[in-house]
């Protein structure tokens, strides 16, 4: 993996958690610990260099977004889960492209 992935899927784990943190009076404390669980995992798996564990942590971090969703605005998002979906497809794409 080369630097500047690992530096963006840093970036996006380190968003996530902050995120999280902004919504603390939103949303329900284990939700709150699931994306932060998931977003130290994608850390944890770039640090590492370990893509498939990166990848698995993307990807459950981004259906949490449906249940970010659902607890917010008691449905779905769609539009904020699609541009998840795109971040999520690009940083799986480059962690898996250059590994």
């Amino acid at each position: 993996m080369s630097y500047l992935t690992i530096s963006l899927t840093i970036i996006y784990g380190a968003l996530m958690i902050s995120a999280s943190f902004l919504l603390i009076t939103s949303l329900p404390i284990w939700l709150i610990m699931v994306n932060v669980l998931f977003a130290l995992g994608i850390i944890a798996g770039s640090i590492l260099k370990i893509p498939l564990l990166t990848t698995i942590f993307l990807v459950a971090l981004l259906f949490t977004a449906l249940a970010n969703g659902f607890s917010l605005h008691h449905q779905i998002t769609w539009i904020h889960w699609f541009i998840r979906l795109i971040l999520t497809v690009a940083l799986i794409w480059l962690n898996l492209r250059f590994r």
